[in-house]
């Protein structure tokens, strides 16, 4: 399609005016949206707003593998929650879209950001109004789906009342938000009124019409008035007739005259032979039968004209006046489609202010200088699923230009992904202009957030879990700015313990010398890195507190200043199940490993051999792997003991009880 058929199609002179032409591939791309609707036979497409342009310096940009880390949209998994979810709280279809775009594109503007807090602010203080806001919206149709459905004439005679009938309902929304203390609180979101396009539909439908034209009864009564009168005549036949029949009798004197119907004759009287002589001679007849004559008036016969022709004229006329009204609400389109877009609006700021009054939301401080402070911060998916016996654990992060990177070290499950993610969807809703689940947040304005979390592959693209860590991660690094958030998790871990020691610390390096220097929050399970924090002076250690008691771990979820020298991994592998020899001789290996790491020979990538059991007479316990060996004054006391006992001399009874104590032993720690 061309320039010009698009100006046309937009009414417009050139497509200048739209700020567009610096875009080619944007506007091939309308072009080709509209050749398409075009060649399908859309004809009617009046609804169609021009294209507009979305400049970057106005929105939080994210690539695609953020939206999907942080389950801004869809979660992960089939069993989990999105932000999208924890926050829509919309009352109407259109407002869901609205939260779904402000949830990709965060604002950047901070002065648009302060007036959807203020919004926010007074509906969480006036709660009559929130409730009254809530409940009308609640009864308001789809109008954007509803209006293209009209534009396209695909739209039922039902659905158009309804259309108005939400018409109505946003037109006393705007009334209601006029009559406010601060009405310049809503000035963005006020509705122009359409009251004219509300009567133009009302005035001319039925107030409950059926989905379907065919089945007759659109049209308001009074409206047309032939419409009127074979609507009458089509209700009335059965009084129409018995009216004629009664006029017929008096005239004619035949008491025992009737008025039938059928398929071959129509309409006739019907006269018994008893009374063939007082049939008037204007009447035809039209059959005979054994014991009666048929006959017919041009007085009935155009009855029946009338009556068998009602109902087509009846969907003629309603089709034609049906489809004047849908040509003439075009005018009315663009006040339309602009309220649609300030009532979508609203929705999502009352949905924000009732979550914030029941989550116990705070509201961010938004400052022009580069600084995030978060206290008690809470992630909003998890605490607002935990099971009601459990309590989110909240956390502090703090970055400014003398602390840029945050290195959190941790175990497995001990929390470190869920504090990251927490980090910058407190952010992002705050640039959505929602309050926050945390006690306190001062931030400047991000203008880019990146994620590399999980683990994924590409294998029809030939990418594997390692190639797609590295492909995002570039990404970041080639794509950095002065105000990007960066949100790193265990960067390296896909490739050999030497390879991804070096390539995260190599990250955390670029990331602090980079004259960007973005805020970067690093989980990592390379304690290693720990020693970044002395070498460089905007590096600081975090981790996850850890409580271990009688050999079990207690994950506390709370961050403390300094790295962790523990991953804990044998013990989160004992949790999820796995069998007790392949955890006992993990440990052997572990205990063999920390040992050459710490010898002179420093040969820490040496991977010990497992001991073979041995068949033969011989004494070969250096080789067998034994519960024994282990370094544990338990097992040593059991040694011990079993070493002390003269089986010779022992009953079945003595050694069942034996037995049962070295289980004692075994399992709660007691002495024998």
């Amino acid at each position: 399609m061309t320039q010009k058929a698009k100006a046309k199609q937009f009414q417009i002179k050139s497509l200048k005016g739209l700020g567009i032409q610096e875009i080619p591939l944007g506007i091939i791309a309308a072009g080709a949206a509209l050749s398409y609707l075009k060649e399908t036979h859309h004809s009617h497409l009046a609804h169609l707003k021009p294209p507009i342009r979305l400049h970057e310096n106005d929105f939080v940009w994210m690539d695609s593998f953020t939206i999907t880390n942080l389950e801004l949209i869809q979660p992960s998994d089939s069993k989990g929650k999105s932000l999208m979810e924890v926050l829509d709280d919309t009352k109407t279809a259109f407002g869901g879209r609205t939260l779904r775009k402000w949830m990709v594109l965060p604002l950047k503007d901070l002065s648009k950001i302060n007036q959807r807090q203020k919004v926010v602010s007074h509906l969480i203080g006036n709660e009559d109004l929130s409730e009254f806001l809530q409940e009308n919206l609640s009864e308001v149709g789809d109008v954007e789906r509803l209006l293209a459905r009209a534009s396209a004439f695909k739209i039922t005679p039902k659905q158009l009342v309804w259309f108005a009938q939400s018409l109505l309902v946003i037109n006393q929304v705007g009334k209601r938000l006029r009559t406010e203390n601060n009405p310049q609180v809503f000035s963005p979101y006020l509705p122009d009124d359409s009251s004219e396009a509300v009567k133009l539909i009302l005035d001319t439908m039925d107030p409950d019409p059926p989905h379907s034209l065919l089945k007759g009864g659109v049209i308001k009564k009074g409206f047309h008035q032939e419409l009127d009168q074979l609507k009458d005549l089509r209700d009335h036949a059965k009084d129409y007739l018995e009216k004629l029949k009664d006029k017929e009798i008096e005239n004619s004197g035949i008491q025992s005259l009737k008025v039938g119907f059928n398929s071959v004759f129509g309409y006739f009287f019907e006269v018994r032979n008893l009374h063939k002589d007082k049939v008037p001679t204007h009447w035809i007849r039209k059959q005979t039968l054994v014991s009666a004559e048929r006959y017919i008036s041009e007085e009935l016969k155009d009855f029946e004209t009338k009556i068998l022709g009602a109902e087509d004229k009846i969907y003629q006329i309603e089709s034609k006046l049906f489809e004047d009204l849908l040509l003439t609400l075009p005018t009315f389109f663009g006040v339309i489609q602009q309220n649609a877009l300030k009532i979508g609006e609203l929705d999502v700021l009352c949905g924000f202010a009732r979550l914030s009054k029941e989550r116990n939301y705070s509201r961010p401080t938004l400052v022009d200088q580069k600084k995030l402070s978060i206290k008690m911060g809470r992630h909003p998916v998890i605490e607002n699923y935990l099971p009601s016996n459990l309590k989110y654990i909240p956390n502090d992060a703090f970055f400014d230009l003398n602390h840029q990177i945050a290195v959190i070290t941790g175990p497995n499950m001990s929390g470190k992904s869920a504090y990251l993610r927490q980090v910058a969807l407190i952010v992002l809703m705050a640039q959505m202009g929602c309050y926050v689940p945390a006690k306190e947040v001062e931030m400047g304005v991000f203008g880019r957030i990146f994620t590399r979390v999980g683990a994924s592959d590409n294998l029809s693209q030939g990418e594997s879990t390692f190639m797609v860590e590295m492909t995002e991660t570039a990404r970041i690094l080639n794509y950095l700015s002065e105000d990007s958030l960066v949100i790193l998790d265990e960067i390296g871990r896909g490739t050999s313990t030497f390879d991804g020691i070096s390539i995260a610390r190599a990250i955390a390096e670029f990331l602090h010398d980079s004259p960007f220097k973005p805020f970067t929050l690093f989980a990592t399970h390379y304690h290693e890195l720990n020693e970044l924090e002395s070498e460089f002076e905007r590096i600081q250690n975090f981790h996850v507190k850890v409580e271990q008691i009688d050999g079990k771990i207690h994950f506390l979820r709370s961050l403390e200043k300094g790295g962790s020298e523990h991953s804990f991994g044998i013990n989160v592998a004992k949790m999820a199940g796995l069998p007790g020899l392949a955890i006992q001789r993990a440990e052997v290996i572990l205990s063999q490993m920390e040992s050459l790491k710490n010898s002179e020979e420093n040969t820490a990538t040496k991977m010990p051999k497992k001991e073979v059991l041995s068949t033969s007479n011989q004494n070969d316990s250096a080789l067998q792997l034994s519960f024994f060996q282990l370094d544990d004054p338990v097992l040593e006391q059991i040694r011990e003991q079993i070493l002390e006992i003269d089986i010779n001399a022992l009953t079945p009874v003595e050694a069942l009880v034996k037995l049962n104590q070295i289980k004692a032993v075994l399992s709660g720690g007691k002495k024998i």
